[in-house]
């Protein structure tokens, strides 16, 4: 079982950085270029599930079912993919006008194969995706990532 956590100053508002870290139907927005959509969502709460569709570099986008695990408004929400053990989890404080980030991306592989790709690639890809994360949401909102001097 491998993880990563990336922490970083968002420029935003907590109620803006929610907005997008919060709602699952929002990551293709910010998450990467790879995530496509987000279906059978209606209401976000915990243990409500939906299916992420994601592009894969060869063949036919891939289909993988989430669940909401953890969901505390305007705090923090984890999801975990219920095929691979793959998990992503925000933890959100509101730091003067601005928001600190905690972002954890890991996995608790529950496939023979899932197992192998945390062992192999797990460490690399964990922090490539929670720095995409942190920088998608600062894209999208326009923030600097670091509060301006007075």
């Amino acid at each position: 079982m491998g993880s990563w956590r990336e922490q970083a100053l968002i420029d935003a508002p907590v109620q803006d950085v929610w907005d997008l870290v919060g709602d699952p139907r929002r990551y293709p927005e910010w998450v990467s270029e790879d995530w496509i959509e987000v279906t059978g969502l209606p209401t976000v709460e915990k243990g409500a599930r939906f299916e992420q569709v994601t592009a894969v570099p060869y063949g036919d986008p891939a289909r993988t079912t989430f669940e909401i695990e953890e969901l505390d408004e305007l705090r923090e929400i984890r999801l975990r993919c219920t095929e691979s053990g793959w998990y992503s989890r925000f933890v959100l404080t509101e730091a003067e006008g601005a928001t600190f980030a905690d972002v954890e991306i890991g996995m608790d592989p529950t496939t023979p194969e899932a197992a192998e790709i945390d062992a192999t690639e797990g460490k690399r890809w964990y922090r490539k995706v929670a720095q995409h994360a942190i920088d998608g949401v600062k894209r999208t909102l326009g923030a600097r990532g670091e509060k301006p001097a007075s």
